[in-house]
């Protein structure tokens, strides 16, 4: 499924065609005559071609993008395959740290059994604790502190210089 488009793209104080419109969405034009005809998108359409006004344009797609925006609570992880959010099954999470701020919080969905991700900031772990179990997965030490020196650093060596020398 495409992304959804951007109001940004279209220019207020014009006028456009249906295909003009598709075209600056990215979109085909049979979608935008869909939204005309379906979705409620206001266009003149007392002759040909059908004339929309950038303003009109643009507040329907910002509305159809404010629809789609879901505000997640802060123990909730939204499932992909419900396209809802939902508390994790059991009331049960593993964090996993990812950096030295954020980590990723997995759980299954109640509803389908998927697994869901969210990326969480460690800060927020002991909010989210008050609301669901979260175990500690150990991170990955590569992740949160700087690596060790290796015993076989070559790196101190004489560098090597590729100067030609004349012989004769």
């Amino acid at each position: 499924m495409p992304r959804m488009p951007s109001p940004n793209r279209i220019k207020t104080h014009y006028v456009y065609t249906v295909w003009e419109a598709a075209q600056a969405l990215g979109r085909h034009r049979q979608t935008v005559i869909r939204w005309i005809k379906d979705k409620g998108l206001v266009a003149d359409r007392s002759k040909v071609p059908w004339l929309i006004q950038g303003k009109d344009l643009k507040q329907f797609l910002g509305h159809r993008r404010a629809k789609s925006k879901i505000k997640l609570e802060l123990h909730h992880l939204f499932c992909l395959g419900c396209k809802a959010p939902q508390e994790p099954d059991g009331k049960f999470a593993e964090y996993t740290q990812a950096s030295s701020t954020t980590g990723m919080l997995k759980a299954l969905c109640p509803a389908c059994g998927s697994i869901t991700n969210k990326v969480v900031r460690r800060a927020d772990l002991d909010a989210i604790r008050a609301k669901i179990e979260v175990t500690v997965q150990q991170a990955n030490p590569r992740l949160v502190s700087p690596p060790a020196p290796r015993s076989n650093d070559t790196s101190a060596r004489e560098p090597q210089t590729n100067d030609k020398t004349q012989f004769g």
